[in-house]
């Protein structure tokens, strides 16, 4: 039996090292890279895919502390779990800012009474003495200084069961860094708006191997930002988006429309019937945009999906970050850039649930070649474990039309 086996065993490494070969030459755009330290959540009113739970669960699994900005809050559950925190955690280490014609509005302040009731200090746009500075608009919580919770998705009944929105949890002290020196800029040196500067934390890194890109409104121009991501895309460019009415992202489309990209995307109803609507400059460019026909429900996202076929260009936008003036200029806004084929399908996928379009199929994993080693004329392969290759309610007028 030795001999035997001893016999064939050239030929077995004859085969591993052509099967080697064969996957170190497949193209790279077979590939999507994937981690569990990246989550995305999406609801699907009315139902909700427990996009709340998630938000009660993600806040309870703090140890230490609790730092939040929701625009609006009043959602249950999740009041509930920033109570639990506060007595699990001290209410010093669980802070909140919201949007202060949101704290003081007669529907809302029974739930923010429940926050303060647990000693929780709250904190609006108006805290520095002014009469607030745009819309305090953001929407993320940080918990333990190790995690991110971030998205489209305000802590309300509206957006959990009436509103499509989506939020994304990431693992990583990097992520945390950046968001955490955002909010200390508002809640401890009262920096609201225009007033703030751009954060010193890093902004872009990699969570595993993804590469992940942070950046907060108004400091860091991020209209512009999204502008030159479209401008470059290759092959498609896909978005839905709440309120839009900017002129240079508007441009950007109208301008890879031209060049044969193919561009699609839909706005919110409310959005699409301003007078300044972004909407209906693409729809005079004869542009495939479609506009949300429930009156009575928002299409709360604010994503951009550019090349999601591609293993080298797919990116997806996401965030809290509307297309207009407003968001850019005044409002406390932030996205989340992630350049990955695998999350950019997942966001395609509700663009095209929503637009009516056909979706792809997701490779969650692929297993990718390490290093060959070349030992005694052995090839030996190494396999990355992991799969990772190692090469609402109603935002107001005055946000729409700005």
């Amino acid at each position: 039996m030795r001999f035997g086996f001893s016999k064939r065993l050239p030929l077995l490494q004859f085969l591993l090292f052509i099967f080697a070969l064969a996957v170190i030459i497949m193209p790279v755009n077979s590939y999507a890279a994937k981690t569990d330290r990246i989550k995305i959540i999406f609801n699907d009113p009315p139902d909700t895919k427990n996009i709340d739970i998630e938000l009660a669960n993600f806040i309870d699994s703090a140890s230490k502390s609790v730092i939040a900005h929701f625009y609006q809050i009043n959602r249950q559950c999740v009041i509930d779990a920033f109570v639990r925190a506060a007595k699990r955690l001290g209410p010093k280490n669980v802070k909140v800012i919201t949007e202060s014609k949101y704290y003081n509005n007669k529907k809302f302040v029974p739930f923010y009474a429940q926050l303060e009731a647990a000693g929780i200090s709250i904190l609006t746009d108006e805290s520095d003495g002014s009469k607030g500075s745009g819309e305090s608009h953001n929407k993320f919580c940080v918990v333990d200084s190790a995690r991110v919770w971030t998205g489209s998705y305000n802590a309300t009944d509206n957006n959990t069961v009436k509103d499509h929105n989506n939020a994304l949890i990431l693992d990583s002290t990097d992520a945390a860094a950046v968001y955490a020196e955002e909010f200390s800029m508002m809640y401890d040196r009262l920096l609201f708006g225009s007033r703030k500067e751009s954060t010193r934390a890093k902004h872009k890194f990699s969570i595993d191997s993804v590469e992940v890109e942070i950046y907060f409104s108004p400091a860091d121009n991020v209209n512009g930002i999204i502008e030159n991501y479209i401008r470059n895309a290759n092959a498609a460019v896909s978005f839905v988006i709440f309120a839009f009415t900017e002129d240079n992202i508007e441009d950007a489309l109208i301008s890879r429309h031209k060049a044969g990209i193919n561009v699609r995307g839909i706005c919110d109803d409310l959005s699409a019937g301003g007078k300044s609507s972004g909407y209906y400059t693409l729809l005079s460019n004869n542009m495939n945009i479609k506009k949300d026909s429930n009156p009575r429900a928002q299409l709360h996202h604010k994503f951009t999906v550019i090349d999601h076929e591609s293993g080298t260009s797919a990116v997806v936008i996401t965030g809290s970050h509307n297309y207009t003036k407003a968001a850019n200029t005044k409002n406390d806004e932030n996205i989340v850039i992630i350049h990955d084929k695998y999350y950019a399908q997942l966001y395609f996928n509700e663009f095209a649930k929503l637009y009516g379009a056909p979706m792809v199929k997701i490779d969650e994993q692929a297993p990718a070649v390490k290093q060959i080693l070349k030992q005694d004329s052995t090839a030996e392969v190494q396999l990355n474990r992991s799969g990772n290759l190692q090469s609402s309610d109603k935002t107001t007028e005055n946000l729409i039309k700005k």
